[in-house]
């Protein structure tokens, strides 16, 4: 029965683009098991009572998640 280890990342963990950060894992023995995309939305700028008010300037940022796994050793 074969075991595994798992790791999750997210795209804003990594200052490499994605597909460099997925070739290095791969050549580590990763698997890419599955990918989840989501955004995430901020607010800045304003006071309080601005953002009460809807106040700030909102962006929003594309988070993608990666799941990984590979075979464990010994």
């Amino acid at each position: 029965m074969a075991l595994f280890e798992y790791k999750i990342l997210t795209s804003t963990e990594s200052d490499d683009d994605d597909e460099t950060m997925l070739n290095t894992y791969g050549a580590e023995g990763w698997e890419l098991v599955s990918v989840h995309v989501s955004e995430v939305t901020y607010i800045e700028g304003g006071d309080e009572e601005d953002e009460e008010d809807g106040g700030g300037d909102e962006y929003v940022e594309e988070v993608v998640t990666y799941y990984l796994k590979r075979e464990k050793n010994g």
